[in-house]
């Protein structure tokens, strides 16, 4: 097979559970050429209320998603609405590959399911145009966790930096991938992300999220929540993990009886801590290079309480070592399908816990 670049669209459903990234970069698998285009679309308000509703029912098993009306009702109006914002982007711009990582709404690795909520056979047909999706299914498979899935992509932009060095990407859920003086790439889910900042402030205000952090910016840390936050089992559990969305859905009595604001950045406060405490108990060391990446930079409050957990180091943004890194779940996803065509490996032992490095991604054809 000749390896040659690609002009390679990705789309990221699980940013937060509010908004879609998608982005054109160009990539071989191995480099990337250039980041060419990127662009954040907001879930349609109906749609986006359909998939709380099913995410926040608890107990599903991987039969009752595949066989749940409901659940197939609300996987083909995703795949229509990913078919169609794919349509829109690429209006302009050549489009020679196209990967997808839907929005999970069920992770299980223990029982080695995971339920991303598109149908491939959907978009493809709609698109007429091959994808690849669905690329947790043979680290699953392989005895991994599934996640997280973007460590090759920041192996490959942190090539160049000072070593050892650390991402920590402030996604649905929060990642650390930390690059070794020898080579060394271990990464995984660490603590909850913006989908606990978004419950929150959707149950208790009927705001999508904390915009720009103004309600933890107000707010008052109550420090005893946070340390009690702070001693769930799965903060414990040694690495490789990943990371259910809702995952600490169980604990969110400790947050009830609290003001709104209080609630946000204590919600906040203690995401910021369950990173920083990661990085103690499961790093070689805690890099004098730190980068924050993900729609979480978006969120000043969260990077505020982050950089203060690992003062006296610099935490910079990902920005400042490419400003187009700007959507860096979907240009993951984008270069893991190139890697996918390629048969080169998107997860490995240190970051997921599979058995050996592993490809992944299913691909879609019109027959």
């Amino acid at each position: 097979m000749i390896i040659k670049s690609l002009n390679t669209l990705g789309l990221y459903g699980g940013a937060s559970l509010n908004s879609i990234e998608l982005a054109l970069i160009n990539t071989d698998g191995v480099d990337i050429q250039e980041f060419i285009k990127s662009r954040i679309v907001p879930y349609p308000e109906a749609l986006a209320l359909d998939i709380r509703a099913l995410i926040r029912k608890r107990g599903w098993t991987f039969q009752d998603l595949e066989n749940n009306t409901e659940v197939q009702r609300v996987r083909e109006n995703i795949s229509a609405f990913y078919a169609e914002i794919i349509n829109e982007f690429a209006e302009q711009e050549k489009i020679e590959q196209i990967g997808i990582d839907g929005l999970t709404i069920f992770n299980d690795p223990e029982h080695r399911c995971s339920y991303q909520i598109e149908d491939g056979h959907v978009v493809c047909k709609m698109l007429s145009q091959m994808i690849i999706t669905h690329f947790h299914k043979a680290d699953l498979l392989s005895g991994g966790q599934a996640s997280p899935l973007t460590p090759a992509f920041f192996n490959v932009i942190g090539q160049n930096l000072h070593k050892p060095a650390l991402f920590i990407d402030l996604d649905a859920v929060s990642s650390l991938i930390y690059l070794g003086e020898t080579g060394e790439l271990i990464a995984f889910d660490c603590a909850p992300g913006l989908a606990m900042i978004e419950d929150w402030t959707f149950r208790h205000a009927n705001m999508q999220t904390d915009y720009n952090g103004r309600l933890a910016i107000t707010g008052k840390v109550h420090s005893q929540v946070v340390e009690s936050l702070l001693h769930h089992k799965i903060l414990r559990k040694a690495p490789p993990k990943s990371l259910d969305i809702l995952c600490f859905s169980e604990k969110k009595e400790h947050l009830e009886g609290l003001s709104l604001e209080d609630g946000t950045a204590t919600a906040t406060n203690f995401i910021a801590e369950a990173i920083y405490q990661a990085a103690l108990d499961f790093l070689p060391a805690i890099p004098q290079n730190i980068y924050l990446a993900g729609e979480g930079l978006k969120n000043p409050s969260l990077v505020r309480f982050i950089k203060q957990n690992f003062a006296p180091r610099e935490v910079k943004s990902i920005l400042d070592i490419n400003e187009n890194l700007n959507a860096v779940g979907a240009q993951a996803t984008a270069f893991n399908s190139v890697r996918r065509l390629y048969g080169l490996p998107i997860t490995f032992p240190t970051t997921t816990g599979a058995y050996e490095p592993m490809t992944g991604g299913e691909i879609y054809e019109e027959k």
